[in-house]
């Protein structure tokens, strides 16, 4: 996969299986946020190779062609893309249903039915942000902001749930309320697919860690068995010590 001149992931052979929790974990320029695009299919694997293209194939769900809007019944995204784009004037009820339209917002040519209201309400249930319905975006908190996003994208009931760097700008109050919170929803048979560089993101349901360094796959396996001093120390080219308590990882 190229963009631009540079080269941003290389040879990725990655499978990820139906209710598979997998987080993949790199550091910044490892390639986490063009694998995050190619799943959402922003881009497309294709690599210019001098004057040739090599074509390489990517399959979601057993398909490789999907209409975009078709696939957002399937896997729902939470980025911080979306999440720079939360300024407007808009509501956590707005937010929330705008996920129906693929949009930030809801517009005047929106029609929202009542349907649309009764799953919007549910999926602010279910992450605990019904209070903030009537609420401005620019009133909410981060970790708040960052719940209603996660109810945004919930709004079509997906298989998969695709988290960039959920936590970002969280305190350690925050940070704890959206781990027990994505846990609810591993147990509760979404899977969850996260992309991340800081380890206490990564709850204990998500069994198997891909570590990515340089556009290409420097690890993978069992969390156990990847996430270990030695491992993280190469992976971030620093001394890195690392703690575990009751399933969370934490790394200085």
């Amino acid at each position: 996969m190229q963009r631009g001149d540079r080269l941003a992931l290389n040879s990725i052979h990655l499978r990820i299986d139906r209710g598979e929790h997998v987080a993949i974990l790199g550091p910044n320029g490892s390639g986490k946020s063009t694998l995050i695009k190619l799943i959402t299919r922003e881009c497309y694997p294709l690599a210019n190779s001098g004057s040739s293209f090599e074509a390489s194939s990517m399959q979601i769900l057993g398909r490789s062609s999907w209409n975009i809007f078709e696939l957002r019944s399937h896997i729902g995204i939470v980025s911080n893309d979306l999440m720079a784009r939360c300024t407007r004037d808009i509501t956590g009820r707005e937010l929330v249903l705008s996920g129906f339209f693929g949009s930030i917002g809801i517009w005047p040519n929106h029609h929202v039915t009542a349907e649309m209201n009764e799953a919007a309400q549910a999926a602010m249930e279910r992450l605990d942000v019904a209070h903030l319905a009537g609420r401005w975006m620019d009133e909410v908190s981060s970790g708040e902001a960052r719940r209603l996003l996660i109810a945004r994208a919930l709004i079509h009931n997906p298989s998969t749930l695709l988290l960039d760097e959920p936590a970002t700008s969280l305190d350690l109050a925050a940070l704890r309320e959206l781990r027990e919170h994505l846990s609810a929803l591993a147990k509760g048979g979404l899977s969850l697919l996260l992309v991340t560089h800081h380890l206490e993101e990564i709850i204990p349901e998500i069994e198997r860690v891909v570590l990515l360094k340089k556009g290409q796959i420097f690890a993978q396996g069992r969390k156990e068995e990847v996430l270990t001093a030695q491992q993280l120390s190469s992976l971030f080219g620093m001394p890195v010590e690392l703690r575990e308590a009751d399933g969370i990882y934490r790394a200085w």
